[in-house]
């Protein structure tokens, strides 16, 4: 029997949009969330094209989560203004996608700065990208997290950065925000904090429950996701355009 993931009610972390976060980890350094035992409850994934019929799935998402985070998603969308749709950009990930995309991140990187040294050049893929570790594997190859954004009644996306430089207003936190968009920001963590899922700070669209991400921010002593597996009966179901990763997603918005 599938034990359902435990929830952590307590009050809402909305931070101060003054706090100075550490942009190295964001106050996740991956020491910390190494440290937090997996204890995966076998909960199976499902395909959001079933269970959450009024959200948005975003060109080239895989379209599954476990069971009790696609739940809040539900939750999300209720609470979100009349009119208006959760979008997700990213849900699922395979272990496959995560790495070709560590991989082109890698490369990029390694272009831009060749006088980098190995290690230098790790740290930075790493803030980009989460590593490829068993122990602590990638949110997103848990089916515990989820990238979103919003649309407008009008199906505009609503606005959360007010600039053209996405990875400069990326941290949920940003003091230099202009009001509408501090604004949808708070909005948006409402939502999803009152959902039971948590926010990574280094990115406003980053959401998680149950992964390692999640343990160190509610203080849970273990994480009840690990890196799951798409059974082949799930994959089946996928249109080929949702096999592939959109190189342009991935470098605006889907790269933790």
């Amino acid at each position: 029997m599938i034990e359902p993931a435990p929830r952590y009610p307590k009050p809402l972390i909305l931070h101060s949009f003054d706090v100075r976060f550490d942009r190295r980890s964001f106050g996740e350094p991956l020491s910390r969330l190494r440290a937090i035992p997996i204890v995966d409850n076998g909960e199976p994934l499902v395909d959001l094209r079933d269970a959450c019929p009024d959200v948005v799935l975003r060109p080239g998402c895989l379209p599954f989560l476990r069971k009790t985070v696609a739940a809040m998603v539900n939750e999300v969308q209720a609470a979100l203004p009349t009119g208006c749709k959760l979008a997700v950009g990213t849900g699922l990930r395979t272990w496959e996608m995560q790495t070709e995309i560590r991989t082109n991140v890698e490369a990029s990187m390694r272009e831009k700065h060749p006088e980098w040294s190995a290690a230098a050049l790790q740290r930075n893929v790493n803030r980009m990208v989460a590593p490829l570790e068993l122990k602590s594997p990638p949110p997103h190859t848990t089916g515990a997290a989820l990238d979103v954004g919003v649309l407008n009644p009008d199906g505009t996306p609503m606005d959360f950065t007010a600039s053209d430089d996405f990875w400069a207003t990326a941290p949920t936190y940003l003091h230099t925000l202009p009001d509408h968009a501090r604004e949808n920001r708070i909005m948006l963590i409402r939502a999803m904090e009152d959902a039971g899922l948590t926010n990574y700070v280094g990115e406003w669209w980053h959401w998680s429950y149950g992964d390692q991400g999640w343990a160190l921010r509610v203080g849970s002593p273990t994480a009840c996701y690990g890196s799951v597996v798409l059974e082949d009966a799930e994959s089946k179901r996928l249109p080929k355009e949702e096999e592939k990763t959109d190189p342009e997603t991935v470098a605006e918005q889907n790269s933790d």
